[in-house]
């Protein structure tokens, strides 16, 4: 029996959930709603000195001293106050997160607590996933979308296999946009950004249409030159007398188009619809914009590449200034697929819609989410600046139906239950051109392209899950449950004919297909002792799982085979206890969490920079463990918050591959396929994995006061993050390291009366700290040595940087 879910089956499914509830709606007692939605503009940061602010941490509605979960909250006007409008901007507001974008694969890297996945290989899902609304997203490229209009935005911490939809071993960012409500609203936001240049509007109109219908309608456009520099020349000739133009004045620069609808709908007194639909078309210079270059071993001056001398215009230092060049006109002109004009570029359009349907009565409350997603992208990159165009492009479209039918019991007595549903079924093309050696074509009318591959794979998911909460006495709740989850998905990859001069290399008409079907069931306990209303303590034991798969980002060349592009299943394991309270009259606010977590044959990626292949495989354990901790203390018109995290991260049991250039002495001493060949893995055992800062934290004041019988408010912020060091290499290289670092963030806010209007003047990463969120190994720049006695020479690094100082003016109005 087939026991793969197809997305008609699903269409169907999400039909029948839909009649379903329509059936029963008419002959069930209305009840009032459970928790009516927060106003967009509550408070929060998930610390705040509240003990109504609500989040969905467990898919219903509790205020956050209750939700027995490892949560950091943030609202929309915590969001707003630094003009937060990105998911990588969100990781400076969460200790021990790191993300930014990457240049292949997923586009991405998003790593909590020192776990998560990096961007080198397209097939995988992310440790650290996303749901929007309810739809669950898990490729990645989510990061560069654009939020506004956001009520909330909950960052679950750990492994989160139980409440939403498809199993996150690492992690989850749950974000809630605002709803329509029964009362006319409207507003519009204009702001300027000084450094980038970038222009910006957000606005939205929402309100009542008739009776029982709302309807919510909001959008961002943005423009952006861009704020790090670009040194390239204006022409520049590379060594077969082609010229290569300076890619753009700056670098970091885009544009974005991006608008929702909502629209509710009362069809009785307990039966509610929601449809959200949305659009975004993003235009920049890709993730290549934001590569510096860290030269090998110490170097000063960039390697030569394949012999070719570096630019005089590129440097060794992360310093907001790098070399950023097209390719030749005639080489993107060749049958160089997504190259278009040679300049480098990523375009990225991403459109969804979401029907959810909300039954209430005596005995169940039932939610029903369809969803459908899809993005497209292309792009051009050039990891190496502009003397050598190692460039390659891609196009990534991705499609992906879900349905979430879940049942949330309401009965009077000691014990309820929660349990549902999930099915989704998916499908991603992923293919890629490259031109990393610069040849001439063979003969008029073939290509400067060195390879060429037609990859992606179909995929489905199917779980059943379920909790009972038991009310032991008034004070403890005991919850038990899990998540049973069924994954099937094919892959294939498919060489294409390219220059004839590499057809031994990377031959035409090679095809890997690769069948992966895996079970799991994940399970989770909870204790939770309530001894008042405003203290809380909880123990957890959780599982999570996530999908293996095959590697379609596998450089294709005679020896490559579908075993080498194989991983298996990543499974975490582990606990968690914490502490909440609410003390002096609700001023203030303190939680607290300790945990400790195996991740078992967690999924890791290297890029191997002699063969120019991206390599997967399982790692032994990862063993995390730590203790975090935030506050919140408001007084009058001050207040003070903060949030620190201690995070100690280490494998366990893990051979790995080497980094390029790392000699049997320095650790490369492992895994020789032949004898007297070199060796080719170095023991990870006892290492702290990349992108794991063992300290990090928050503290910053806020200050508001009324200006006496103007009606005017001033609101003034200051925020200082801070980050131990951490190594961004996935094969931790000894100089891949991103120093520790402190940021400061402030804003300054006049408001009218009644909050009518607003002008701000903010200021994000005033120290104008160049962090570094993730890299690899430069093609053709060292690498040599590997595995022997040496002397062993290191690759020039790519580095992918975050944002650098920004200063913005905002005028906002309120309808």
């Amino acid at each position: 029996m087939d026991r793969t879910f197809s997305r008609p089956a699903i269409r169907y499914a999400s039909l029948a959930s839909v009649i379903a509830l329509a059936a029963v709606a008419a002959p069930v007692s209305a009840q009032d709603d459970p928790a009516a939605q927060a106003p967009a503009d509550e408070a929060t940061t998930g610390s705040m000195a509240d003990s109504e602010i609500i989040v969905t941490a467990r898919r219903r509605d509790e205020r956050l001293i209750d939700a027995p979960v490892a949560i950091t909250a943030l609202g929309g006007a915590a969001l707003d106050n630094y003009a937060v409008t990105e998911f990588n901007d969100i990781a400076q507001l969460v200790p021990t997160m790191v993300a930014g974008k990457a240049a292949s694969g997923s586009s991405a890297s998003i790593f909590l607590r020192g776990v998560g996945s990096t961007a080198l290989s397209a097939g995988f899902d992310q440790s650290v996933s996303f749901v929007v609304d309810g739809m669950p997203m898990s490729r990645g490229r989510e990061i560069g979308l654009s939020q506004y209009d956001v009520q909330r935005v909950e960052v679950l911490k750990g492994p989160q296999a139980l409440f939403f939809g498809k199993n996150a071993t690492a992690g989850l960012i749950s974000v809630t946009t605002n709803n329509p409500r029964d009362v006319f609203e409207a507003g519009l936001k204009l702001g300027y950004g000084f450094e980038a240049k970038e222009k910006y509007g957000e606005g939205y109109i929402s309100g009542p249409l008739a009776e029982g219908l709302r309807a919510r309608l909001a959008f961002r456009i943005s423009d952006s030159e861009g704020a790090f520099t670009n040194t390239a020349a204006e022409t520049y000739i590379d060594p077969f007398g082609l010229e290569r133009h300076r890619n753009s004045k700056n670098r970091g620069y885009g544009r974005t188009y991006s608008g929702r609808a909502t629209i509710e709908w009362d069809a009785t007194d307990n039966l509610t619809f929601q449809v959200k639909t949305g659009y975004t078309d993003q235009k920049d210079g890709g993730p290549t914009d934001i590569i510096e270059r860290i030269c090998g071993g110490g170097r000063t001056v960039p390697f030569a590449a394949n012999g070719i001398p570096p630019s005089p215009n590129a440097d060794c230092v992360i310093n907001g200034r790098s070399d950023s060049s097209t390719i030749p006109v005639e080489v993107a002109g060749l049958d160089y697929r997504y190259a278009g004009d040679g300049r480098m570029y990523s375009r990225l359009k991403s459109g969804f819609g979401i029907l959810t349907a909300t039954l209430t009565s005596d005995v169940f409350d039932v939610t029903s989410i369809t969803s459908y997603y899809r993005f497209k992208q292309t792009d051009l990159n050039n990891v190496s600046g502009e003397a050598y165009p190692a460039t390659f492009s891609q196009l990534a479209d991705y499609r992906q139906t879900s349905e979430e039918l879940r049942f949330q019991s309401k009965w009077d007595g000691p014990v309820n239950v929660l349990f549902g549903l999930f099915a989704s079924s998916n499908k991603f093309i992923f293919n890629t051109d490259a031109y990393i050696f610069p040849l001439p074509a063979v003969a008029a009318g073939t290509t400067y392209v060195t390879f060429k591959r037609d990859n992606g794979f179909k995929g489905s998911s199917m779980s059943a899950f379920g909790e009972v909460t038991a009310n032991l006495s008034d004070a403890i709740e005991l919850a038990a449950g899990a998540r049973y989850s069924y994954e099937s998905r094919d892959s294939f990859q498919q060489s294409l004919a390219a220059n004839p001069a590499f057809g031994a290399a990377f031959p035409g008409g090679l095809r890997l297909d690769d069948r992966y079907r895996e079970s799991d069931v994940s399970p989770q306990v909870t204790l939770r002792y309530k001894p008042s209303r405003d203290l809380t303590f909880y123990a957890a034991y959780k599982e999570g799982f996530k999908s293996g798969g095959f590697n379609i980002s596998q450089t294709l060349t005679p020896a490559a085979t579908v075993a080498a592009g194989e991983f298996g299943a990543e499974r975490a394991r582990g606990g968690e206890v914490g502490a909440r309270a609410i003390l002096m009259g609700g001023a203030l606010s303190l939680n607290a969490t300790a945990y400790y977590y195996d991740y078992l044959d967690l999924q890791v990626q290297n890029f191997d920079p002699v063969t120019i292949g991206q390599v997967v495989a399982n790692a032994g354990t990862l063993r995390v463990k730590g203790i975090e901790g935030d506050f919140n203390w408001r007084l009058g018109g001050f207040s003070l918050r903060g949030a620190a995290a201690f995070n100690d991260a280490t494998y366990k049991d893990y051979v790995g591959q080497c980094y390029g250039g790392q000699t049997i002495a320095q650790g490369c001493n492992l895994l020789a396929p032949a004898p007297g060949a070199a060796f080719t893995s170095q023991d990870y055992d006892g290492l702290t994995p990349p992108k794991a800062p063992r300290f990090a934290g928050r503290l910053g004041a806020s200050y508001e006061v009324e200006l006496s019988g103007s009606g005017l408010r001033l609101e003034a912020s200051g925020d200082m993050s801070y980050s131990s060091k951490y190594n961004f290499s996935d094969t931790l290289r000894p100089d891949a390291i991103q120093p520790s670092f402190t940021k400061f963030d402030a804003s300054l806010r006049l408001k009218g009366p009644e909050d009518r209007w607003t002008l701000a003047l903010i200021g994000r990463n005033l120290s104008n700290k160049y962090v570094v969120t993730g890299g690899s190994e430069i093609p053709f720049t060292g690498g040599t040595g590997t595995g022997t006695a040496g002397p062993g020479v290191l690759s020039d690094l790519s580095a992918f940087v975050d944002n650098p100082r920004e200063f913005y003016i905002e005028a906002s109005v309120k309808f």
